[in-house]
């Protein structure tokens, strides 16, 4: 069961969703989807660059230097400067986006990422915030907040990104390196953040 829940918490690792959530954004069905595939594949590297390849690059230099000892079950001072290192990241990939001529959806998107990610950093603070869930609550959020404005039909991927969320906090449970209540609270954060950037920005 344990070997199980690694392969999904891999599978479905927070680093591959602000890439995942950009690329459904992108193909959501409305006039964003029209964007040249060019450009797409563009924007898709952009994000990519940002917030996996370079992060993932960091993570062997944090080891080395003896900033991370371990990859599960860090310590919280661990899991602070890995956080605030891929912080910083995100928060560079939101500068060069807005740089960028593209729809406002897809500048308040990669700013819910940054944001997120800042959220869990103050509620770490007082009360650890599980990762995995919070990034695929963001997921959720973004799909529902694209229903909402542009009436995407995205209900039938809504029901596997809910489904996916699910399997992932059990996956994290079963591994024993989160509680319920981090779970539950990575979820919350991570849903309300994305949804209400994308319907205020």
């Amino acid at each position: 069961m344990k070997k199980i829940a690694s392969v999904i918490s891999i599978l479905f690792h927070p680093l591959l969703m602000p890439t995942l959530g950009l690329l459904l954004l992108l193909n959501s069905g409305t006039y964003i989807s029209l964007l040249d595939p060019a450009a797409k594949r563009a924007i898709l590297f952009v994000m990519a660059l940002g917030t996996l390849f370079f992060p993932l690059m960091m993570m062997p230099i944090l080891y080395y230097r003896n900033l991370v000892t371990r990859m599960q079950n860090s310590s919280r001072e661990e899991r602070l400067i890995s956080q605030v290192i891929i912080l910083i990241l995100y928060i560079i990939t939101f500068v060069y986006f807005v740089r960028l001529p593209l729809s406002r959806i897809i500048h308040s998107y990669v700013l819910a990422t940054a944001i997120t990610l800042s959220v869990v950093l103050l509620v770490g603070i007082w009360f650890r915030v599980c990762m995995h869930t919070a990034a695929l609550g963001g997921l959720a959020g973004l799909i529902i907040a694209l229903i909402f404005l542009y009436e995407s039909p995205l209900q039938g991927v809504l029901m596997i990104a809910l489904l996916v969320g699910g399997v992932t906090a059990t996956s994290r449970l079963a591994m024993g390196v989160c509680r319920s209540a981090e779970v539950y609270a990575g979820y919350i954060v991570g849903f309300g953040v994305v949804l209400i950037t994308l319907l205020m920005y």
